[in-house]
């Protein structure tokens, strides 16, 4: 394909590595790789627990990274205060749910660090 000399003396059109062509092949070997090890990782997410806190620890909430919860601690003196301990536990509920999707990103990134180059 021929160069087109634009203001500037800029070229417009193929340039380096001119005619180079994808490994289809190659390519759909990355995607497979790359779909297994997200598959795994995902599996793993079962196993990895995280905790959300609120109240200085006063309500705890663990759960896995495929959201599940697991248990909900809290301390008995907040029973007495219906509306706190409502707050308190949905607190605990959020941060546990932040805290999931920071894990999920950060296990993400380890896998397709240096994966999405061609």
């Amino acid at each position: 394909m021929k160069k087109i000399k634009g203001f500037g003396g800029r070229s417009y059109g193929p340039g380096k590595g001119e005619g180079r062509e994808i490994d289809i092949g190659s390519l759909q070997k990355v995607q497979q790789e790359m779909a297994k090890k997200l598959e795994e990782l995902e599996a793993s997410f079962g196993q990895m627990e995280v905790i959300g806190t609120a109240g200085g620890g006063a309500v705890k909430v663990k759960a896995t990274c495929d959201y599940r919860i697991v248990s909900i601690e809290y301390d008995d003196e907040l029973l007495q205060d219906k509306d706190m301990f409502n707050d308190l536990i949905v607190a605990a509920m959020n941060e546990t749910l932040r805290e999931i999707q920071r894990r999920r990103d950060e296990e993400m990134v380890k896998i397709t660090q240096g994966q999405l180059r061609l």
